[in-house]
């Protein structure tokens, strides 16, 4: 029969003592225990949660997580976070565009948004049709303008030149 006696480690807990093949590091004190010991509670750790509490609060003017010390109270924390420079509440975000149809209150985003071919608004998916808003064609010189504010000049030239082409 084997004996185990030379493996294993054995508890560090004064009263215990047991001798344990799967011993357990506590990760505060770096001492070995045994399965009965190895909460913080059982075995008086020293540092215990204190070492390995990590807790914070998200201010809510700017979103930041500020850090709680031991036996700190959420309020200091917040009025010390408050005081210091590092708050610096952030800007409320844009409204989001509408459809400009009269009386349609549509939030036009990514997926609901049609940019019309004909007059190129941007409206909703309910009004995309011409008729559904209200669509007028551009005129050459908006074209123009368009094409300009977009870096593309040689585009509105052509545009114009197929104007003067049109009249003539």
């Amino acid at each position: 029969m084997a004996h185990f006696s030379d493996h294993g480690v054995h508890c560090s807990d004064p009263y215990c003592r047991q001798q344990d093949f799967l011993p357990f590091t506590c990760n505060a004190c770096n001492k070995v225990f045994c399965k009965d010991h190895f909460k913080y509670s059982a075995h008086s750790c020293e540092k215990g949660l204190a070492a390995t509490d990590k807790r914070v609060i998200v201010c809510p003017l700017c979103q930041v997580a500020v850090p709680l010390g031991a036996e700190e109270d959420e309020n200091a924390a917040f009025e010390r976070h408050a005081a210091s420079d590092a708050c610096q509440p952030a800007p409320p975000p844009p409204p989001k565009p509408r459809c400009p149809v009269q009386g349609c209150k549509e939030k036009l985003t990514s997926l609901n948004t049609f940019s019309c071919g004909t007059c190129h608004k941007k409206v909703c998916l309910k009004h995309r049709f011409e008729d559904a808003h209200d669509c007028r064609p551009e005129t050459c010189r908006a074209a123009a303008r368009r094409a300009k504010g977009a870096g593309a000049g040689a585009v509105g030239r052509t545009v114009l030149e197929q104007f003067r082409r049109l009249v003539q």
